[in-house]
């Protein structure tokens, strides 16, 4: 792979965030059409599916940056290797993963208080999903790869691909068509299933024959032990950081389900609507980090702050513009999920605060992605994790609860909380670039 620009790299992923953002728009119109009940169903049930889907991607994380660090130092066949160790480890973990989840549905939707009326829906929703997540940890590692390659255009290729195949099977499966029965919830369920069956096999057809990865090669065990080691020591620290944070946020869903359905669905279609904020950003830092990590490969230190600077100041601009947008059209935008005036009047004031909260949040998305693409992955996440539980779940308690703000005060938390992360990587960026600069001197 020869290096290429952070416009080339991420364009394609940008592309791809936004098609995905239609997508989920259209998913939640389309749910909540059938009924709210399901909505907020299929919401609560993939709030632990979230977390576990971060888990089954355990070996991805450090694929991206190995293969990008392989081919900087055109080491291909090292590449081809890490690859393979990553879909394989991911494989096994997402099988463990589905089982747990498939027989601990029931007592993981009452931990989190979801509500009675719609318990039985979101137990099916679960129970499908434990299927999905043995697929979901393959699907991964092999997007990992293509990111890690820089073909980001076939990642935009099969996203469409995916996309297309979920929302035609989710239709057909949830209001039934010809001989298919309406199946409501437990349709939505297969479709996601449907999809990542499909993602998986069109991947490993892709990876054979566009990069050259033997999926059929001589089984070394020693070999693929030693760079799944290689990839856990890069990715744990952001594994945990991702199954912590979803866990944050099954504890603030519970505070949420605890005071209305509303305050539920408003947070719900809050965050189907700035979707589009984090898959824009995430497309933008994780194209900076394959930047970042080939440049660092090659022995090129001196240029990635500017690397940094670049991605940091675009994706501010962009996603902060957005959510501006999300404001001023809240209302219609709301419409299309629910006719409530109490969750319309939540939603909006949640979409306001978010217009404060992006910035920081563009910072230091930006800044984590690009630390850990020189293997500084442990510090940030520790960092990230003492300010969340130490201070953001204390006060999340206490305004929701205590002081009675309810949803809203969720948004308060988050400001404060994406502020203090953003302050604290800069810093660490400032003392890792003095480090790669006094390495380069000596």
């Amino acid at each position: 792979m020869n290096e290429k620009s952070l416009f080339q790299l991420s364009y394609p992923l940008l592309l791809n965030a936004l098609i995905g953002m239609m997508v989920v728009l259209v998913d939640m119109v389309i749910i909540s059409s059938y009924s709210e009940d399901a909505a907020a169903a299929v919401s609560i049930a993939n709030q632990i599916l979230l977390v576990v889907f971060d888990l089954s991607a355990l070996f991805a994380t450090g694929a991206v940056v190995i293969i990008a660090r392989r081919l900087g130092s055109g080491d291909k066949e090292g590449a081809k290797q890490a690859s393979l160790s990553a879909m394989t480890a991911n494989g096994v973990v997402s099988c463990i993963l589905g089982f747990v989840i498939w027989i601990t549905a029931g007592p993981l939707l009452s931990a989190i208080n979801c509500p009675a009326e719609i318990f039985t829906k979101s137990l099916i929703y679960l129970q499908v999903g434990a299927f999905t997540i043995l697929f979901n940890g393959v699907m991964m590692a092999a997007t990992a790869t293509l990111r890690g390659y820089g073909e980001t255009r076939l990642i935009l290729m099969f996203g469409i691909l995916a996309y297309a195949i979920y929302l035609v099977s989710e239709i057909v499966l949830i209001f039934g068509c010809w001989i298919i029965p309406e199946l409501g919830v437990l349709g939505s369920a297969l479709a996601t299933l449907l999809v990542r069956v499909t993602a998986v096999i069109v991947l490993v057809l892709v990876l054979a024959r566009r990069l050259g990865i033997a999926f059929l090669s001589p089984f070394n065990m020693k070999s693929r032990l030693r760079r799944a080691r290689e990839l856990f020591a890069l990715s744990w620290p952001s594994a945990i950081d991702n199954f912590a944070y979803g866990f944050y946020q099954m504890i603030l869903v519970s505070f949420i389900a605890m005071q209305s359905v509303e305050m539920l669905l408003s947070r719900t279609f809050t965050l189907t609507l700035t979707a589009v904020l984090t898959v824009v950003l995430m497309a933008i830092s994780q194209a900076n980090e394959v930047v970042v990590g080939f440049r660092h490969g090659a022995k090129r230190d001196r240029d990635l702050t500017s690397s940094v600077v670049q991605a940091a100041a675009v994706s501010t601009v962009l996603t902060t513009g957005i959510a501006i947008l999300l404001f001023v059209f809240s209302r219609p935008l709301i419409g299309m999920f629910s006719t409530q005036p109490l969750v319309q009047e939540l939603a909006s004031q949640l979409l306001l605060i978010t217009i404060f909260v992006q910035p920081f949040s563009a910072v230091n998305t930006t800044l984590f992605h690009s630390l850990r693409a020189l293997g500084d992955v442990f510090v940030p996440v520790a960092g990230t994790q003492l300010m969340m539980w130490g201070l953001s779940v204390p006060l999340a308690y206490l305004f929701v609860i205590k002081f009675d703000l309810g949803v809203i005060g969720l948004w308060y938390v988050l400001l404060l909380e994406e502020a203090l992360k953003a302050v604290f990587l800069c810093l660490l960026w400032h003392f890792r670039r003095k480090k790669l600069g006094e390495s380069n001197e000596s």
